[in-house]
């Protein structure tokens, strides 16, 4: 049977027919949503209760907070070990990486594949009871996309208040590229829209009459700002200028609201609905506003372009003082008595702010945020207090980490200042009594002096777990053969987004140390001997090979962590290693902290 539209006359009860079919079209594109969601609430409920009622000779351990991540323990669950190798497996392809045409940006296979599903669904409804009528898929297509931009800005909220976030136990960074997603939806429906309305106005000879009407004006108007979003959003335009990209994503969100309320009022309900969103998002960020009336901020001794920024927690801070931190959160800050007065970038918490009442930043300086700090403390002092600043947060994935202590073996892998995500949470398990055995922290620096701010602060136990490898000054070992090894623009963790720091490259990495440095080694002056320091980069097929391989007086680590915030072609260089583990049966948690929004 073929499908054809045609320019139809009809009358007015088809009119109003047809005024019945696309409101209830759009109630359902809009109220959908809320079905998986809810399948998805009721199968993490029945395997609750499997796994309270249903006993399991191998003793019940907490896989996930998040359970998006894994639904499924192989330790509490009857499964084939069969079964169990394929979910895993399932979960590793899902949680990879797309790229599309030598092309990323596109998220993961889960976010790809639940936004294609999501689109099938949008389309069927698009087109479901249109008949013949071109004029009725054209306007269904506007108000499709139309019901979607309450869920788009409800996917934006930053805050634990977010119905989304309570329910899928995902943070606004995990959500935020389905977010992207949805937007790149919204777009393509609207484009749709645009296309066919201009198509009939040509084919009718009306484009010079109707292109002068105002509720044509506001969809020309509407349709050029959301391909303007779409384009700045682009991810390779987004990172080069991040600010550009930030202050019209901003301007654009706003200003598309009156337009398209204005455009045609059929579409009012859903941007009220939006609109009502996000003057409770603005409202959310600024009411969990906590205002530090005094903060200090140090150069780091060694370094070139490291920053230390403390926030003491006292009685006069208590409305953040109160707040739950975990290990590996970040917070937004802001200074309104300097230039940096929006709250544009994460930075990583370096330390256990409940431990020591305070917040510890380290900053490398680069543009922005950082470089306006870094010229507040000015070239000739090596610290400035009383700096009065504002803290939003703290959010993150972290607040849904699995408990490690049920792990057999944890990897933290960082680069740079990426170690303010993994050392909180390696010193916290410490502190809770898991053995340092069980875990490896490597730590990738270009300069011995960049790991001084948190080498000085670790017990003895702490540092026989730590091994630190420069990767910069004097020859670089490069087991290819001579020559330099191939340097890549990055985005480090915890530091502005649109910058990109050279400190890694994702080639093949150099052997293991066996001495330390004697140079190095002076750099961090009075030290405890049992700082591990190799020169070159780390070789992660052998560090994987032995963190995920049996100790001789121990049985092989069934259930392994891998926790890395670094460069991307760091953390692409140790997932396709962990890949290879992956592959061979071992059921393995992976988490790769990052920012690239």
């Amino acid at each position: 049977m073929s499908i054809s539209y045609a320019f139809t006359t009809i009358n007015e009860t088809q009119i109003q027919r047809r005024r019945y079919l696309l409101d209830s079209y759009g109630q359902l594109a809009q109220w959908s949503v809320f079905f998986p969601l809810f399948a998805y609430q009721t199968l993490l409920f029945t395997t609750f209760l499997f796994h309270k009622f249903v006993p399991s000779s191998k003793g019940k351990t907490k896989r996930h907070a998040s359970p998006l991540v894994s639904l499924f323990d192989e330790q509490s669950v009857t499964l084939k070990p069969s079964q169990v190798y394929r979910w895993n497996l399932f979960q590793w392809f899902l949680d990879q990486d797309v790229f599309l045409v030598v092309t990323s940006g596109w998220g993961t296979w889960r976010v790809l594949l639940i936004a294609s599903a999501w689109t099938i669904w949008l389309s069927i409804l698009a087109v479901r009871d249109t008949g013949h009528d071109y004029l009725h898929l054209t306007k269904r297509f506007g108000i499709i996309g139309a019901s979607q931009l309450p869920l788009h800005y409800l996917l934006a909220l930053k805050s634990s208040w977010s119905p989304i976030s309570f329910l899928t136990r995902l943070s606004h960074e995990e959500l935020n590229p389905y977010h992207r997603a949805l937007g790149r939806i919204i777009l393509i429906f609207f484009s749709l829209h645009a296309s066919f309305y201009l198509n009939f106005f040509l084919q009718k000879s009306l484009l010079t009459k109707r292109i002068r009407d105002p509720d044509v004006i506001l969809g020309v108007l509407a349709i050029t700002i959301f391909l303007l979003l779409g384009t700045t959003a682009l991810s390779w335009l987004r990172r080069r200028y991040y600010f550009l990209f930030f202050l019209i994503h901003i301007a654009t969100s706003i200003a598309i609201l009156p337009i398209l309320y204005f455009h045609v009022a059929h579409l009012r309900i859903y941007i009220l609905e939006a609109t009502i969103i996000y003057i409770l998002l603005i409202a959310q960020r600024n009411i969990s506003l906590a205002k530090i009336p005094s903060a200090t901020l140090s150069h780091i001794p060694l370094t070139n372009n490291l920053l230390s920024l403390t926030i003491p927690l006292t009685n006069s801070t208590s409305n953040i003082s109160r707040r739950k931190f975990h290990p590996g959160q970040h917070i937004y800050l802001s200074f309104p008595t300097h230039q940096s007065r929006l709250r544009l970038n994460p930075f990583t918490i370096a330390n256990l702010p409940q431990k020591t009442n305070q917040i510890c930043l380290i900053l490398r300086t680069r543009n922005g945020t950082t470089r306006n700090l870094s010229s507040i403390i000015g070239p000739n002092r090596t610290t400035i207090t009383n700096i009065p600043l504002s803290i939003e947060g703290p959010y993150g994935a972290a607040a849904h980490f699995p408990d490690f202590l049920h792990y057999d073996r944890i990897l933290f892998v960082a680069g740079g200042v990426g170690a303010t995500f993994t050392l909180p949470i390696y010193k916290s398990l410490i502190a809770r009594g898991l053995e340092a055995s069980k875990m490896r922290f490597v730590w990738a620096v270009k300069n011995v002096g960049d790991a001084a701010w948190a080498v000085e602060d670790l017990t003895e136990e702490e540092m026989s777990g730590v091994e630190i490898y420069t990767t910069g000054g004097g020859r670089r070992v490069n087991p290819a053969g001579s020559g330099t090894p191939r340097k890549e623009e990055e985005v480090e963790c915890s530091i502005e987004l649109q910058q990109r720091a050279r400190l890694m490259s994702d080639v093949e990495f150099s052997e293991l140390g066996t001495a330390r440095s004697s140079s190095s080694l002076s750099a961090l002056g009075n030290l405890p001997v049992s700082v591990r320091i190799f020169q070159g980069r780390p070789n992660f097929s052998a560090i994987i090979n032995e963190v995920f391989s049996a100790n001789p007086d121990a049985s092989p680590p069934t259930k392994l962590a891998v926790l890395v915030c670094g460069p991307v072609g760091m953390g692409a260089a140790l997932r396709r290693e962990v890949g290879v583990w992956v592959r061979r049966g071992k059921d393995v948690w992976w988490h790769n902290e990052g920012f690239d929004w």
